[in-house]
């Protein structure tokens, strides 16, 4: 019997590991293609190619634009295909095609340059030396915000990139703004992806490098900074610090009684759980060291106040909500200020949970999803690796039967699939019975907007800061898979349901409005003041004020 486990042990671990192989594709083959010009023919295909996947995959395609103006673009970018082009040439020519959608989730990638096999040891897990920087783009212009490298420490935020590599930010703005859109007519999102964006677009135009010449100004002194890439440290110079610590430990420390080493022992074991739990539940970045949830009192001795600042729905656990909503009943929170400049978004059931702590009454958060056909969650398979696709297939071909099976059609003929969202709920016991002020910028997106959608549509906060990037009546996203284009090898990311709020307004196409619109200047961007926050704090002082 063991033998013939051994047996066919070996067979699979044989096959897994043929599997590696086929899914690590040649590093050389791929640069060679970045340079490859490839002919108006095959051109043609992709276009045609990409026009097919969205009308078979896009629930929603004509929301912002006719069907009659998508036909004559798509034709026009064809007839315009007289000459061979590389990859990233005929990306500037597809992408604001795709962008004239006017659906920011779906999203053209380039194609990068990467390590020659040669070198392909040397560079795994490098890190590109633009990687670490964040940026904010205002009034046309470039700032850091972020910086996440402990090296780099002369540049700051509010550090102002006048060029890198001599190519500036105005004229990679110039370049590539067609080649994005947020969702619907909305401009104020713009800005805010274009600086998600820059360090891809100079990467495109950089290629692959080891270093780059930055050159900014930082407190009206302008200088050249150069940075480099990063490797990873190996793990002998690692453990011979860990080495060298603990023989410094030793000699240094007196040693300790064998209950002495216990208790300690017990002790710290009790604050990496207890560290280890709050990373999980509130979703810790060791790069940028910052939680996705963040609770915060502004006024000093005054726990009545509280700030949650929320930036993304994707990391963490939907059971802190929980945590965080017994802590403000606990300090008898009357103003609750939530933070969703910045947000991206992420999972509906991470949102939708936390919907639950806003109201007092019966609601629904969302409507049923639009899908094209049962078969759609299928498409989940693209863009997958080969062993991905061998792994996950049980599991995705389970969920794309049972997904497509719910889905019912409606009195026009369209296919909704119910949602958890969707469905009646009752507030939590705890939910959040008080005033509430809800601050957005351009990049509140996707999750972060249907919140903001569904808070406004009910009347349950006050908003102050910008327009979101996402529209108030939804958007196409849910599951979204990336669709490789079969000449260009250009992908295409695709969203498979529309999600709506159950909440809707008139006025198509644009964000969840301000109540007071704020839009911070670049001195205040670069003196770390938060405008937006001292408008609330001032408005809640005057109302306990005109109530005493």
């Amino acid at each position: 019997m063991s033998l013939f486990f051994e047996y066919y042990m070996k067979k699979i671990l044989l096959f897994l590991t043929s599997l590696v192989i086929l899914s690590c594709a040649s590093h050389d083959k791929h640069n060679k293609h970045y340079y490859k010009k490839i002919e108006p023919k095959n051109l043609k295909k992709d276009v045609a190619y990409v026009k097919k996947k969205l009308t078979k995959m896009h629930p929603d395609l004509y929301w912002y634009i006719s069907k009659e103006n998508l036909d004559k673009k798509f034709d026009s970018l064809a007839n315009s295909l007289n000459q061979p082009l590389t990859p990233n040439e005929f990306f500037l020519k597809i992408s604001p095609v795709v962008a004239s959608f006017h659906q920011g989730h779906m999203s053209m990638s380039m194609y990068s340059l990467t390590s020659p096999d040669s070198l392909k040891k040397k560079y795994k897990k490098s890190t590109n030396p633009l990687e670490n920087l964040e940026y904010e783009y205002l009034e046309n212009r470039l700032f850091i915000k972020r910086n996440k490298s402990d090296k780099d420490s002369l540049l700051q935020v509010g550090t102002e990139i006048l060029d890198i590599n001599g190519l500036s930010p105005q004229k990679l703005y110039a370049k590539y703004r067609k080649t994005f859109t947020s969702d619907g007519y909305n401009q104020t999102a713009i800005p805010k992806f274009f600086a998600r964006r820059a360090n891809s677009f100079y990467i495109s135009e950089l290629g692959f490098v080891d270093s780059v010449k930055l050159n900014v100004t930082c407190a009206d002194t302008a200088f050249y900074y150069t940075l480099k890439r990063t490797f990873k440290k190996g793990k002998e110079v690692t453990l011979n610090k860990e080495k060298e610590s603990k023989n410094t430990q030793t000699d240094t420390i007196q040693k300790l009684t064998k209950k002495e080493e216990k208790l300690k022992k017990e002790a710290l074991n009790k604050k990496q759980k207890s560290e280890y739990r709050k990373k999980e539940w509130y979703g810790y970045d060791a790069k940028t060291k910052l939680f996705s949830k963040e609770v915060s009192y502004p006024v000093s001795q005054d726990s009545t106040i509280a700030v949650l600042k929320i930036r993304d729905f994707v990391e963490g656990k939907v059971k802190v909500y929980d945590t965080i909503f017994s802590e403000f009943k606990k300090n008898n929170v009357q103003n609750l200020i939530i933070d969703l400049r910045g947000n991206p978004g992420g999972r509906i059931n991470d949102v939708y949970r936390l919907s639950q702590y806003l109201n007092d009454s019966k609601f629904a958060f969302t409507q049923p999803a639009t899908i094209t056909n049962r078969t759609t969650f299928f498409n989940a398979f693209k863009g997958r690796s080969v062993v991905e696709k061998v792994f996950a297939a049980p599991f995705l071909s389970i969920y794309a039967t049972v997904r497509g099976i719910s889905a019912k059609r409606d009195e026009n003929n369209v296919l909704k699939l119910p949602l958890q969202s969707s469905k009646y709920k009752e507030p939590k016991s705890l939910n959040y019975k008080n005033k509430i002020y809800v601050i957005t910028d351009g990049m509140t997106f996707s999750a972060a907007a249907l919140i903001s959608s569904h808070l406004k549509g009910r009347n349950r906060a006050f908003f102050v800061g910008d327009e979101t990037g996402g529209t108030f009546n939804g958007t196409v996203a849910g599951i979204m898979p990336v669709v490789k284009l079969p000449n260009s090898k250009l992908k295409v990311r695709i969203g498979l349901m529309t999600i709506k709020p159950f909440e809707q307004t008139t006025e198509e196409g644009f964000g969840v409005k301000p109540d007071v619109q704020i839009k911070p200047t670049i001195k205040e961007f670069i003196d770390g003041t938060d405008p937006e926050l001292n408008w609330i704090l001032q408005d809640i002082n005057q109302q306990k004020m005109l109530n005493n």
